[in-house]
């Protein structure tokens, strides 16, 4: 199969071009948990790849600090001011502020955006899925970093985590009140709050199928108005659910480790059932009859975040080549062989979507965000090449490279990484939230901190799978 098979030298590329763009990029990667440029709130999406390029840096004590705080948040009925539904066709595009009888259909969520003034917003209809999904993802992820390195002594808590000219003292005084950083005390506070979070993301599966609903702008692309049952939003809810089970193994809740992998598994047999599409050769969303955007079977590079979640906490991270040993027990044996043939399964589908990936949403140099122009946006109109209408986002690209490197397709994750890049300036393209594809314009807020973070965590992803590969060839 086409891009399976890499030697070491397309390894040791890449690696080689990553040294430079980590050490440039590290700077603006710990300036703060906001995603940057004139973004001054906490989205908790952004966040969740920002907190987590902290922790890859060594800065696990600033990081707990900041999930105590983003978690602190989490809705609750009276604990504090929510708007919702700014995002909302059904709305009008119109907020309002959430009573009590609304709270408490949100209760578990994170909201999608937290202000500094005090209060919280969901931006959609109902909270996005992504927010609180990969929150939980990433939280898990932290403390068991932090259970692990507890006597480390990487722990940069002097770095600074807030710009000090641009921080709210809001911000700054409840860090200080909620940072405590001990792992144990951490897992105490945060593990309950991501239960409830997992149980509110259960609620979403309307008509009992192991797929999460969402209504129209509850993901990232808050302007494309999809509605119905969205691959990058499984991809989300199954990387929480992955990572929330190998947490609550390191700290001995093995019965509850076991339930959530069961949903795991479950979600994933239900992607596979229903939001395969052979006739297309991807993953692709099911949209709601109702939905505005489209056209209806659009391909996003989003897809992506599906193929990460498959491959997570497969052997090495890595499907491409894992093998599975088979016991002497019949019905273990039987077991092992059906592992066998959903790893075929699964690995031949990721294969063929990030073919179609390549060969439909790749333009000249950029892979963009839709395959094809919008036909309708809100609550913005956003014309061709603009914002989430068929242009160029690092921040996904980075989710892309990352699906790639999954698969063993390294050739290409040196492609995506060249185009992050310029010869000049070997991080540039990065810093801009998203590039105009026609103009090679970068617009948005700059430096987009988000971007910057989702690549950066992508690229030590890979680099942690080339070790295994370049050991290998060198055995």
């Amino acid at each position: 199969m086409v891009g399976t098979t890499t030697p070491s030298g397309s390894w040791k590329s890449f690696a080689a071009k990553t040294d430079t763009f980590m050490q440039k990029t590290e700077e603006h990667a710990l300036q703060g948990v906001n995603p940057g440029g004139y973004y001054q709130a906490i989205w908790c999406r952004d966040a969740s790849y920002i907190l987590r390029d902290w922790s890859l840096s060594g800065n696990v004590t600033a990081a707990l600090k900041q999930l105590y705080l983003i978690w602190s948040h989490q809705i609750e009925p009276g604990r504090e001011k929510i708007v919702y539904g700014r995002g909302s066709p059904e709305m009008k595009f119109i907020s309002e502020e959430a009573g009590d009888k609304k709270q408490k259909e949100f209760a578990g969520a994170l909201p999608t955006t937290i202000y500094q003034a005090g209060f919280s917003e969901v931006y959609g209809l109902n909270p996005d899925i992504d927010s609180t999904a990969l929150m939980v993802s990433t939280t898990s992820r932290i403390l068991s970093k932090s259970l692990k390195n507890k006597k480390s002594s990487n722990d940069l808590s002097s770095v600074p985590t807030i710009a000090s000219e641009h921080s709210s003292s809001y911000v700054s005084s409840l860090m200080l009140k909620l940072g405590i950083t001990d792992p144990t005390k951490a897992v105490d506070f945060l593990v309950p709050r991501m239960l409830r979070a997992v149980e509110y993301l259960a609620t979403r599966d309307i008509d009992g199928d192991e797929l999460l609903e969402q209504n129209h702008n509850e993901d990232w692309m808050d302007t494309v108005l999809r509605a119905g049952k969205i691959v990058y939003s499984q991809g989300c809810w199954i990387l929480a659910l992955k990572n929330l089970a190998a947490l609550l193994v390191a700290i001995g809740q093995e019965d509850k480790a076991n339930d959530i992998r069961k949903m795991a598994d479950r979600a994933i047999l239900a992607v596979e059932q229903h939001l395969w599409s052979e006739e297309e050769g991807a993953y692709i969303d099911i949209q709601e009859t109702h939905h505005i955007g489209g056209p209806y079977r659009t391909l996003t590079q989003d897809v992506s975040q599906y193929l990460v979640a498959l491959s997570e906490h497969s052997k090495s991270d890595n499907l491409a080549d894992k093998e599975t040993t088979h016991p002497k027990n019949k019905g273990q044996r039987h077991q092992a062989n059906k592992a066998d043939e959903d790893h075929k399964s699964h690995r031949v589908r990721a294969n063929k979507t990030l073919g179609a990936l390549k060969s439909r949403t790749w333009k000249e140099k950029w892979p963009l965000d839709t395959e094809i122009e919008l036909k309708s946006t809100g609550p913005w109109l956003l014309k061709p090449y603009e914002y989430h209408n068929h242009t160029f986002w690092p921040w996904t690209t980075g989710i892309e490279m990352l699906a790639r490197s999954r698969f063993d397709r390294v050739e290409e994750c040196n492609i995506l990484l060249s185009t992050l890049t310029s010869e000049s300036h070997l991080h540039m393209h990065t810093f801009y939230e998203w590039i105009n594809p026609i103009t090679d314009e970068g617009n948005g807020a700059f430096p987009f901190r988000t971007g910057i973070s989702a690549v950066r965590v992508a690229i030590a992803d890979i680099l942690s799978n080339a070790k295994s590969h370049l050991s290998s060839a060198t055995a």
